[in-house]
Formats: C-alpha cells, sequence, structure tokens
C-alpha cells in the first residue's frame, strides 16, 4: 500500500483558514456522518485536512483514493492500512490483524469482522475518505454502502467528493445523522477571497474584487489561479475582464480537471447551453437539438456540480460561470459561425415565450445588424418602458449610428436613453434626427412618443411653460395604451411642478397602477419616486419613506442606481431618514445621490440644492456646528445663482438653515435667510414661524407670541407641514417663559400629536433643552402621545445628540455673570446702566438659551458647561427673575 495514499495531505502554507466551516464539521461529532461534495478545486481536501490537524489528528484515519481502488482487495486494504496506524486503535483491536480476502465487500464474514472490530474501540475514531467520486465498481460501492449501514457508534465516517455516491444519505439526512458541506458553502465570500489573495500578495480594490468573486463564483480553484495570474499583471482591471476565457492557466486547469471527465457528448451540450445565462429544458432541446435535454440537464447538475438549478422549482438552470466564461470564449474562438447559429436559435426560442429582453440580448450576439434592428423595430418601446436602457445601448452600437439617425422610432428610443442618464442636449439632437426622418402618415404610437421626449426636455431643462404645453398636449392627444403609463406619469410630473398636488396624486396613482400590471417596471420606478415628492408636500412622511424605498429596491435589483429616478428617491429616502433623527443613514444617501446629479441639466439644481441642505443639515445635527452650517449657506449662495428654484425647496432649504443659524447664535445668518425666502416666496407661512423664532431668540416672548399665534390657526399657509410641529414648540417655550404651565403642556400635546401624525421626529429630537425636559417631566401623563415622546427620547438617546454651545451675546454674558450675586435685577440695571425691562429681556434670553425658567437653574447650568468658570453652585434664590 502506498504511503501516500493513508497520509494525511499537508495544508498549503497560504491557504485561509474558515472558522465557518470548521464550525459545520465540528458537527459531525453528533450527526456520526459528513459528506463535502462540490466540484474539482473547491477546496474539499484542504478543509478536511486543516480541520483533522486542528481537531482529531491521532484518532483520524486517511484515506486517499483514486482509480486503483476500484480493485475491492485494495480498498479494504487501504482502509485496513489507515486504521492500524491511528494512534487511536489499541495494538489488541482486531482490525490490525485482518486479512483481506478475495471480493471483501461481497465476504460477510470479512465485513461483519472489521464492524465488530470497529465497534470494540474505547473512544470514537475518524474514518476519512477523499475522493470517493473515483470509486465506481460495484464491489467497493457495496463495502461503502455495508460500511454507512452497519457503521458503529465509535466510526465517524467523512467523505469527500465530486458528487454524490450511491450511498443511504437519505436515511442519514432524515434521521439527522448527517452534516453536509456542499459547493455553496465552500464558496469564498468577498472577505475570505481578500484574504486567499493578500497571502499570495495580491491586492484588489473593492469593486475589482467583486468582479472577481462574481466571476469566480468564489471558487476555490479559480481565486488561487488568478492569484498566479494577477501578482504579476500590470492591468488587473483588464486581466479580469479576459479572465477564463483567455486566461491560459485557468483553461488548462478546467480542461484537465474539470472538463475532460465528461463524454463528448456531455461537453457538446454544456458548450451549446453556455450561449445563455439561464436555461430551461425546452430552451436546452432548441439550442442543442436533443429531445433529452431536460435529462442531461438533471445528470450533470447532479453528478458533476458544473450546472446548478435556479430557485427552488429545478426548471431553470445555469453553467457555472467560470466554466461559462471558458466555454463561450473556446465556442467563439472555434466555432463563430456555430455560435452565431445557437444564439438565433435562443432569440427565437425567447421571442416565442415573450422574453424580448433576452431575445435581444441573443441577436446582439450575432452581430447581424439587420435583425437586431428588424428586433429592435418591435421590441426597442416596450423595453424602454421596462428600463432595459443599458441592452438598448448596446443595441444602438451594433445598428450604427447613421441606421439610427435615419429611422424616426430608433432615433426617438434613442433620445428616450439620453434623457435618462440627464443628457437633455443629446436628447434634443436625436429628437431632430426624429423629425427630420418622419415620413407620413405616422403612427399614433410615435407621435405620442414625440411628445412625450418633449415633455421630459422641459422637464429637464426646468422650462415651466413647455411643462405645461406638453401636459396640455398629452391630455389632449390620441391615448395608446402601451403608452398610457407613461404619458401619466409626464403629467403627474408637469402638475406637481404647476402646484396641483393633488391631481397630480391621483395621475401618478394611476400611472403606478398601469405601468406594474404591463411591466413596465422602470415607469413604475418613476412613479414611486414621484409619489414619495407628493406625499412630502402633504406631510404624509411614512408614505413619503415607503415610496422612495420601494423605489431605490427597484433600483438595485435592476441595476438602476446611476439614473435620476434612482438619485430621486436617494433625495427623498434622506430627507426621510432626516425627520427620522437618523443622521448617519441621511449623509449616506445624500453621497449616494450627489455624484448622480452634479453638473446635471436645469433640473437637477433643485435636487443638487436638496442634497447639500439635507447634509449639511445632518452635519450640523450631529455637531459639526460651524461647518454644517457653512455648507446651508453655501447651498443658499448656490441655489440664488443659478436661478429660480421649486418653492416647496427654497421654504424647506430656509427653515433649516434658519432654525441652525439661530440655535447656534448666527443671528446675521438667520436674517439673511429669512430675507431670501420673503423675496423668493412671500406670504408663506414659515416666513411668520422664522420671524417668531427670531424674536424669541432674542428675549422677545411677546413679540413672538404675536407673530406665532396666528399662524397656529392657519397651517394650511405652511409649505413644509413639519413646520407646524416646530410652531407648537416654539408655542410650548413661549408660554414657559410667561410661567404658563398649562399652556406649555397643551402645546408640547400637540406638537407631539402632529409629530405622531407625520411620523417626523426632527422638530423634537432636536428641540431646545428646556422642551426635552418638559417631554421627560410629562412622561407617563402624556396619554396617547405616550408613544412618541418614547421615540423621540430613544432616538436622542442613540444618536448621542451633542449640545449646542450656548450662544450668548456680550451684554447677555455680563447679566449672566452677576446673576450668581445678591443683586437684584434692579440693582444690575443701575451696575450696568440699563434699564430694568432691558436686563429682565437678557435674562429672559439666557434663560430660553440655557434651557431653564429659574434664576438658581440658569446659574447651576451655567457653572456646569463652563460659562461661569470658578462660580459654585447657587443655594438660594436673591432677586425676581
Amino acid at each position: 500500500m502506498p504511503r501516500a495514499k493513508i497520509v494525511m495531505p499537508e495544508v498549503p502554507p497560504r491557504s485561509v483558514s474558515r472558522p465557518r466551516l470548521l464550525s459545520a464539521l465540528d458537527r459531525t461529532q453528533d450527526a456520526a456522518v459528513a459528506l463535502v461534495s462540490a466540484p474539482a478545486g473547491s477546496g474539499k481536501t484542504v478543509l478536511l485536512a486543516e480541520w483533522v490537524r486542528l481537531r482529531h489528528l491521532d484518532d483520524t484515519a486517511w484515506v486517499t483514493l483514486d482509480s486503483d481502488d476500484n480493485d475491492d482487495r485494495r480498498f479494504w486494504s487501504g482502509i485496513l492500512t489507515a486504521l492500524e496506524r491511528c494512534p487511536a486503535v489499541p495494538l489488541e483491536n482486531p482490525v490490525r490483524y485482518l486479512a483481506v480476502p478475495a471480493a471483501p465487500s461481497r465476504h460477510p464474514g470479512f465485513t461483519g469482522a472489521v464492524i465488530n472490530a470497529l465497534a470494540e474501540l474505547p473512544a470514537p475514531v475518524w474514518l476519512v475518505l477523499d475522493d470517493v467520486h473515483e470509486i465506481v465498481d460495484d464491489g467497493p460501492l457495496k463495502g461503502l454502502e455495508t460500511l454507512f449501514r452497519l457503521r458503529p457508534p465509535t466510526l465517524r465516517l467523512m467523505v469527500s467528493t465530486r458528487n454524490d455516491p450511491p450511498l443511504p444519505l437519505a436515511k442519514l439526512r432524515l434521521d439527522d445523522r448527517l452534516t453536509e458541506i456542499r459547493a455553496g458553502d465552500l464558496r469564498f465570500s468577498e472577505s475570505e477571497a481578500r484574504a486567499l489573495l493578500s497571502s499570495g500578495g495580491v491586492e484588489l480594490d473593492a469593486d475589482q474584487l467583486t468582479t472577481l468573486v462574481n466571476r469566480t463564483e468564489g471558487w476555490a480553484a479559480g481565486l488561487r489561479l488568478a492569484t498566479v495570474s494577477l501578482r504579476d499583471a500590470e492591468d488587473p482591471g483588464r486581466l479580469l475582464a479576459q479572465f477564463a476565457g483567455n486566461d491560459r492557466a485557468m483553461a488548462d486547469y478546467l480542461l484537465d480537471e474539470v472538463l475532460s471527465r465528461l463524454s463528448p457528448e456531455q461537453l457538446e451540450f454544456l458548450r451549446a447551453v453556455s450561449v445563455v445565462d439561464e436555461v430551461s429544458a425546452g430552451l436546452a432541446g432548441v439550442i442543442s437539438g436533443r429531445a433529452d435535454a431536460g435529462t442531461v440537464l438533471d445528470h450533470l447538475e447532479r453528478t458533476t456540480s458544473l450546472v446548478m438549478p435556479v430557485g427552488t422549482s429545478r426548471q431553470w438552470y445555469r453553467v457555472h460561470a467560470l466554466v461559462r466564461s471558458y466555454l463561450l470564449a473556446d465556442l467563439s474562438r472555434q466555432f463563430s459561425d456555430k455560435a452565431a447559429v445557437l444564439h438565433q436559435h435562443a432569440a427565437g426560442w425567447f421571442v416565442e415565450h415573450g422574453r424580448p429582453a433576452q431575445a435581444l440580448t441573443q441577436l446582439i450576439h450575432t452581430r447581424d445588424a439587420d435583425r437586431v434592428v428588424a428586433s429592435l423595430r418591435r421590441l426597442a418601446l416596450p423595453l424602454a418602458l421596462a428600463g432595459e436602457y443599458d441592452l438598448l445601448a448596446r443595441a444602438l452600437t451594433v445598428v450604427g449610428e447613421d441606421v439610427v439617425a435615419a429611422d424616426s422610432s430608433l432615433a426617438l428610443v434613442s433620445a428616450l436613453l439620453h434623457l435618462e442618464e440627464g443628457e437633455a442636449g443629446s436628447a434634443v439632437v436625436e429628437l431632430a434626427r426624429a423629425e427630420a426622418a418622419w415620413a407620413l402618415p405616422t403612427p399614433a404610437e410615435l407621435e405620442q412618443l414625440r411628445t412625450l421626449v418633449k415633455a421630459r426636455i422641459a422637464e429637464l431643462n426646468g422650462d415651466a411653460v413647455d411643462m405645461r404645453r406638453t401636459a396640455e398636449d398629452l391630455q389632449d392627444g390620441e391615448a395608446h395604451d402601451s403608452l398610457d403609463a407613461l404619458r401619466m406619469l409626464r403629467r403627474g410630473t408637469a402638475l406637481v411642478a404647476a402646484g396641483q398636488s393633488g391631481t397630480a396624486e391621483e395621475e401618478l396613482t394611476a400611472a403606478l397602477e398601469i405601468a406594474q400590471r404591463n411591466h413596465q417596471d422602470y415607469v413604475a420606478m418613476q412613479c414611486r419616486g414621484m409619489l414619495s415628492g407628493v406625499a412630502a408636500i402633504r406631510g404624509d412622511y411614512r408614505s413619503m419613506g415607503c415610496f422612495a424605498e420601494q423605489a431605490l429596491h427597484e433600483a438595485e435589483d435592476k441595476n438602476w442606481q446611476h439614473t435620476m429616478a434612482a438619485a430621486t428617491s436617494a433625495a427623498m429616502l434622506g430627507y426621510r431618514e432626516l425627520l427620522l433623527g437618523h443622521l448617519d443613514q441621511c449623509r449616506r444617501q445624500t453621497a449616494y445621490a450627489t455624484p448622480l446629479v452634479d453638473g446635471g441639466p436645469p433640473a437637477c439644481r433643485g435636487l443638487s440644492a436638496l442634497l447639500d441642505v439635507l447634509d449639511g443639515s445632518a452635519r450640523f445635527e450631529a455637531g459639526e456646528w460651524a461647518e454644517g452650517l457653512a455648507q446651508l449657506a453655501e447651498a443658499r449662495a448656490n441655489a440664488r445663482r443659478g436661478g429660480r428654484l421649486a418653492a416647496g425647496h427654497v421654504v424647506l432649504s430656509g427653515l433649516l438653515e434658519h432654525r441652525a443659524a439661530l440655535r447656534f447664535g448666527w443671528l446675521d445668518y438667520a436674517r439673511q435667510t429669512a430675507d431670501w425666502v420673503q423675496a423668493e416666496v412671500p406670504g408663506c407661512g414659515e416666513l411668520a414661524l422664522m420671524r417668531a423664532k427670531a424674536q424669541f431668540a432674542v428675549g422677545r416672548a411677546k413679540a413672538a407670541d404675536a407673530l406665532l399665534r396666528p399662524l397656529l390657526s392657519a397651517f394650511h399657509t405652511l409649505l413644509v407641514p413639519w413646520a407646524g410641529i416646530d410652531a407648537w414648540l416654539l408655542d410650548v417655550e413661549i408660554s414657559l417663559a410667561r410661567d404658563d404651565d398649562s399652556g406649555a403642556r397643551r402645546a408640547l400635546h400637540s406638537a407631539l400629536s402632529l409629530a405622531e401624525q407625520m411620523d417626523a421626529l426632527y422638530p423634537l429630537v432636536f428641540a431646545s433643552p428646556i422642551v426635552t425636559s418638559l417631554v421627560v417631566e410629562r412622561l407617563g401623563k402624556l396619554g396617547g402621545a405616550q408613544r412618541i415622546a418614547d421615540r423621540v427620547l430613544d432616538t436622542q438617546r442613540t444618536q448621542q445628540i451633542p449640545l449646542i454651545p450656548v450662544p450668548l451675546t456680550h451684554r447677555e454674558r455680563t447679566v449672566l455673570s452677576l446673576m450668581p450675586t445678591m443683586r437684584s435685577y434692579e440693582e444690575i440695571a443701575q451696575d450696568l446702566t440699563i434699564s430694568s425691562n432691558t436686563v429682565k429681556t437678557h435674562v429672559r434670553a439666557v434663560y430660553q438659551k440655557l434651557g431653564v425658567r429659574r434664576r438658581r437653574d440658569a446659574v447651576n447650568v451655567a457653572v456646569a458647561r463652563g460659562l461661569l468658570q470658578g462660580m459654585s453652585e447657587v443655594t438660594n434664590d436673591p432677586g425676581k427673575g
């Protein structure tokens, strides 16, 4: 018996330990049998060797099987010799002295003696059988089956194989006595792949690593061969793009270790079905010409792991990505004419089964421009409505610019592609080409498509007049079923811009229903983005977040993350996160969306300003006060230079900047912001709120109340609905300053109720300390508002909101410094040569900024914050507050 067969392999020095798989094997102690089944090069042997060396080096017998072990005597001789050399098998155990007869697996006396000898072991022993797929003869297979079936409690079996052996695995699985590790488990994750590459001296960026893991599907052999190739590569990105198809080392490995074990018929079948991403039995039959294609797919999936089922229904399959890449490259190199025919057959099947995107994909691979043009004339519009813009762009490239320019329908589709990239100028050029090639009579569908392109161009250019005109054209023009959803989307967008959000919502909701019914997924995503904005206008922030989140999920699923629609939805979701007090999540969305709109068309200006404002506000609330305010001021300056923004954008931007500026004590900035809002949107209710807050910030509670009172009964004048919460919170502070405790409680309850209704926590989470103190004081007494109060306080705790430095004026600091003394306010006024009323105004401002209601508390808070260095706490309350 060659010693190499029964010696455990060494663990390669650059292998990567994978604790998750080692832990899975640990369960073998309870399960009794472990099966590691995966294709060649998956790392089965390395995994088992590492586990044994770490866990059971002295009580494991190892046998590496090969084709010679189909000799039954040799098979059993290897097992007995391995057991004999295992230190955990006592010297007196009979297994050390058993003679191997002729045909041992069919000799019940021999197999019974082996089982009995193993049953006498004082402690369990692990028997590892590596490469069991090599055993195909009936004799040793029967011996294996006996070993599995009659295995004594003292024997733990570990089997490594490229495909499942004909053993009673189902019964073991049913009895929960089988640990299984399969190809999916052995696939390297990105972190594991990075560790493997690093051990070989290769470092890739995140995108390159993702590409490599996707192309290899985490296959260990593929990753190791890639490490060798990448180590000396001048251009890793280019090598990764060609990997498997042109990499010599990978090609040799696939031929020697994987594909060489297939029959010529199986290899030919795999090469044929590799022209499609996923294949069903029917499609495989059309491509390969085999009536038994379903049986062949099932056999390859069970015996090779090169073909894998998609989903649980087992109706569709796919070839392993690396193998498919190699087969496609080989097909193109050696059988290019045949490849074109296979792609044509696949395209025909997809057309017949209502899969236009897959059909066009196959025709593109043929490089037959005439066939692609014919297909585009039938499929371009439905594919555009479904959002298959990348596919259409590739098809138009195959067709050629001259052909597109000479065909009105193709030129309009090209214009749509440019519009979804935010390239309004290029879309205008394509529209002009379409009109130059216009033929009469024109189909109604083409006429309406031209109007839709014009409508979208008007939107991107921010041309309100054109938007209104095209909206009227879409209303009056002849309807066409396939364009209904897009037509209603464009009309809804124009109505939003015109301030008719109620009518717009009806139009957009109907458009969404039609788009979903017609599987126009991209139109549906755009509808959700617009409905998110409409929900924000009416203060339904729950729906705003839901619509935006759904749109972004769709964008991620369909690879539309780079589109304007995705950027819009990300901005709305960022707004939602800010209103919930989730600052990091808000900034994550703005960071994602900002690069998509920078340098975009005029329509992007408002979106870009919104993103800057949201990000600046989140920075401010997170403790970057000066930087956040500077960003807000810069966003306002950019907006003023860029032209007129929508009223809602102006008011939201102004409200957030004004609020932050007052809290930080930058009164001049707050005044400039209010002036900007006044110039852009005169008469909005938010202006009254800004003026009231400014008056209160300088201690003029009575003037603030006079400005605020009319607004509390006229919230319909607000363009930003959550500003109503802010108004009630200001009423809380005014009431407290006037010692009106019952009024403060009523105002707080109104603020909490409105916040609950809108699901907007922002004004409360970032309220002044005096408001938060009242919320805490009222806990347990808030009735139905208790839940929202708990959420606010929990958000404050989890977000760890920092305290803003107190923005006291020079005179306020002077008054504060005299508060710990025994002087009355009249005496302080005489010392400062100002009136007592002026002193009281300064005192009220200090109370408001420190979040207190009494002189004693003001001094204690000032000492705690270092505003009165060296002062101790006040023990009595002199003077009148």
